[in-house]
């Protein structure tokens, strides 16, 4: 016991002076460490290219390359990622690693995991195995290459579709087929073979029209934000289906021209009032952000609904908009001022309506009378029915009459309808159906000159001024006998007061041009400049700021403006001078914004009488008018990019 003891105390003896000696050395080292260090020395700078060097190698580190030698017989090849690096790719399992397993370590690894019934192959079967992958990716690339231009003709295919009016299912009943026939026949059958792989059913196009028809929606609406003005024109029909349809077409300045583009067709849930179409128009313009200050014109009918001061449509529009300028389409109103006719004349142009109604209400009559005129030689075969609507049909039946009297006389008399028989055998009814033949011939002339896409107001009103002066010079020949502007009456031009009728009745013209058209001269004064910048005194009577008058004045000795200006239509021109006349050619734009007629409606209705029909009659036909109205064309391929393209089976 006593011996345990004394053993133990001389362990803690020698541990104790073994902590006392390290702790004597250590404190010693210190002492010199810190005596022979320099104090306060700095540290050393790496030179700049050193210290970029390093920052390159940590912040991209060296990237491995592929050796065939090495890595083709442990089952392995390479392609690069997005970055432009080689990543190893195993031709048996087709895994892809990242670059730094790109060792031969890793890779040998991955074949004995998992592929290693192949360790030990020879040479020859990796080979095989390599041309079996290639072959599957050249399979899978043009299968998904075929897939893509499959869904990209099928949106082609949904866009003519459209453009043609056509039903959704003429695509996969017409078109494909007729498109497989051709191709057989023409000894090609894998072109075939691919066409049927185009997804073209019914529900297919019609979900592509309605696509593209978004996106063409799209672009007009980024356009009109962008536009620092626009003019819409309204108007309504009835469909096939006795809904109220509005339709609304838009004109703005993008990109130096003058565009017109098809805004919407809306179905009015309720009454045709001015209320009810201001709510669609609203609701539009709210849903896409589009601002009313910036609509600086309207153009509509003469209707009540749109042109009311008080509940109309124009009312409740100048309370979004107070200064917009409303036009009341100038095709209407040259056809309400040649409507009027005097006593004599509309005896007249009655007693022509009601023989074409007997000849042409029955199936029977219009046969015989047919072929009357197929066997006197006549260059037409029937006659034409009158119809108040439509702007031309009044000079057109006339026309039509007048030519084909003699075959009509000879056909009343054999049906036994003398009394009608009897107007065509009178010199002086002749004489007046030849007059109105030649008039609305003129006013035919004058109202399609006024038809179609880029129509502004002040020249509509040029034309309006040029025909009401041919009308007075008309009347001041006939004070002098002369008849030569009407060449069908020369042979009855002998009687006195046929004359006397016809100088009454142009001058009732004359007076009907003025009261729908009274505005016109203030038009004209207003914007003389406009239309001839060019001349002495442009400036004269308008209502141009200081700013703007210097720079009419500066465009007027601009020899190159003057070569664009005769070359150029005057919209066009006054677009392109906005660069160098800004104040100038905006006011001028503003002013030439305003819609002239409702043409394109018109044309819209149309195109919706066609495309719905009794036998689409549940078609909502505004993404089919938009693809067929428009002239923006969709992004097929920025559409084709959203969809994950699928083969038709």
């Amino acid at each position: 016991m006593l011996l345990s003891l004394l053993l133990f105390l001389i362990i803690l003896l020698s541990f104790l002076c073994v902590k006392i000696q390290a702790e004597t050395a250590a404190s010693a080292g210190t002492t010199v460490t810190e005596e022979t260090e320099e104090p306060d020395a700095p540290p050393e700078e790496p030179a700049p290219q050193e210290k970029d060097s390093r920052k390159r190698k940590r912040e991209r580190p060296a990237k491995r390359k592929y050796d065939a030698e090495k890595y083709f017989k442990l089952g392995f090849t390479f392609t690069t990622n997005k970055a432009g690096d080689e990543i190893p790719v195993c031709f048996i399992c087709s895994a892809r690693l990242s670059n730094e397993a790109m060792k031969p370590s890793k890779l040998t690894r991955h074949l004995e995991t998992h592929h290693s019934s192949l360790k030990g192959k020879p040479i020859q079967y990796f080979e095989e195995m390599l041309r079996i992958f290639k072959g599957q990716q050249t399979l899978m690339k043009k299968s998904a290459t075929s897939s893509e231009n499959a869904l990209k003709a099928s949106y082609q295919v949904a866009l003519r579709v459209a453009q043609c009016k056509k039903p959704h299912t003429i695509a996969e009943q017409l078109i494909l087929p007729a498109a497989v026939d051709m191709c057989t026949t023409m000894g090609s059958e894998d072109c075939a073979n691919k066409l049927k792989t185009i997804p073209l059913s019914d529900n297919t196009i019609a979900r592509r029209i309605v696509e593209m028809a978004d996106d063409v929606k799209t672009q007009l609406i980024e356009k009109l934000r962008s536009a620092q003005g626009f003019s819409i024109q309204i108007d309504e029909t009835t469909d096939i289906t006795n809904y109220a349809q509005l339709l609304a077409f838009v004109r703005f300045e993008d990109s130096g021209t003058m565009c017109e583009e098809f805004l919407f067709c809306k179905p009015l849930p309720g009454r045709t009032t001015g209320a009810e179409i201001f709510t669609v128009i609203d609701n539009f313009f709210k849903d896409n952000d589009i601002s009313w200050q910036n609509c600086v014109a309207l153009c509509s009918d003469g209707a009540r609904a749109m042109s009311g001061y008080q509940t109309g449509l124009l009312a409740h529009i100048r309370k979004a908009a107070p200064g917009i300028i409303w036009t009341h389409c100038m095709i209407h109103r040259e056809s309400l001022a040649s409507k009027e006719l005097s006593i004599e004349l509309s005896s007249v142009f009655d007693s022509v309506v009601k023989t074409v109604n007997l000849i042409k209400r029955k199936a029977l009559n219009t046969r015989l009378f047919s072929s009357l005129c197929e066997g006197s030689g006549s260059e037409h075969d029937s006659l034409l029915y009158h119809s108040e609507v439509r702007w031309l049909s009044r000079g057109s039946v006339l026309e039509r009459v007048f030519e084909l009297r003699s075959e009509i006389h000879d056909f009343l008399r054999e049906h036994k309808h003398n009394e009608l028989a009897d107007n065509f055998c009178d010199t002086e009814w002749l004489t007046k159906l030849a007059y109105l033949t030649d008039l609305f011939a003129e006013l035919n002339k004058l109202n399609s000159s006024m038809q179609g896409r880029n129509a502004n107001v002040l020249q509509m009103y040029e034309k309006m001024e040029a025909f009401t002066k041919k009308v007075n010079r008309w009347i001041e020949r006939l004070k002098e006998g002369n008849l030569a502007m009407f060449p069908s009456i020369e042979e009855y031009s002998d009687s006195t007061d046929i004359k006397d009728i016809i100088s009454v009745h142009l001058r009732k013209l004359v007076l009907q041009f003025q009261k729908y058209f009274d505005e016109s001269d203030q038009w004209r004064c207003n914007s003389k400049w406009i239309l001839l910048p060019f001349s002495d005194n442009a400036a004269a009577g308008s209502n141009l700021s200081a700013i703007e008058e210097d720079q009419l004045i500066e465009l007027s000795t601009d020899s190159v403006k003057r070569n664009m200006y005769e070359t150029q239509p005057l919209v066009k021109f006054w677009v392109g001078c906005q660069a160098e006349y800004p104040a100038l050619a905006a006011k001028a734009v503003n002013s030439l914004l305003p819609f002239a007629t409702t043409y394109l409606c018109e044309s819209g209705f149309s195109t919706l009488a066609y495309l719905k029909n009794k036998y689409r009659s549940r078609l909502k036909p505004e993404s089919d008018m938009r693809l067929c109205l428009s002239t923006i064309l969709p992004r097929i391929d920025r559409l084709c990019a959203t969809h994950h393209a699928q083969k038709s089976h």
